[in-house]
């Protein structure tokens, strides 16, 4: 597999399959990108296998490894001064940035921040999800609502059974 095929498909990746590899690349486990992306870690396993089986079943070692390559090599082409035009704010027609300041629009959200996406998690759903709890609890969970649906069947029908010799 030569590193330009692998480049094309990083060009191709869609949104999520990126931002799993980018977390991947920065040397995260599955389990810890599911915890930033509030997602299962099989789900975070079946984005990066995605892009594997499109480069043949490449190992998840050198599939990060590439990706982070790309990464770098595509940050230190785009790296330099940036030109913006018509730019309302600075009264010429190009005003020019260089790779270490912040371009700021007024309309634009600002993203990617490890705290805004914790305090954001927090304040749309708080407590114990699924998927952060192991197969073991998970099991007894599920082990408890049998049982409690089967003692409710069994108190519907001595309710049922009741009422039946009241009436007659």
């Amino acid at each position: 597999m030569d590193l330009q095929r692998s480049y094309e498909v990083f060009d191709r990746l869609t949104d999520k399959q990126r931002e799993a590899l980018v977390l991947a690349a920065k040397g995260f486990t599955s389990k810890e990108i599911a915890r930033q992306l509030e997602i299962s870690p099989h789900s975070v396993d079946k984005r990066i296998d995605a892009v594997r089986m499109q480069l043949d079943a490449m190992p998840r070692q050198r599939l990060v490894r590439e990706f982070r390559e790309w990464e770098e090599r595509c940050h230190s082409i785009t790296g330099g001064q940036f030109t913006v035009e018509n730019n309302p704010d600075s009264g010429s027609e190009e005003s020019t940035q260089s790779t270490g300041e912040t371009l700021v629009f007024g309309d634009a959200l600002v993203l990617g921040s490890h705290e805004t996406r914790e305090s954001q998690a927090r304040r749309l759903r708080s407590g114990i999800r699924p998927s952060d709890l192991s197969v073991g609890w998970r099991l007894l969970l599920v082990l408890m609502a049998a049982f409690l649906a089967a003692a409710a069947f069994v108190l519907v029908v001595a309710a049922g059974n009741v009422l039946g010799d009241l009436l007659s």
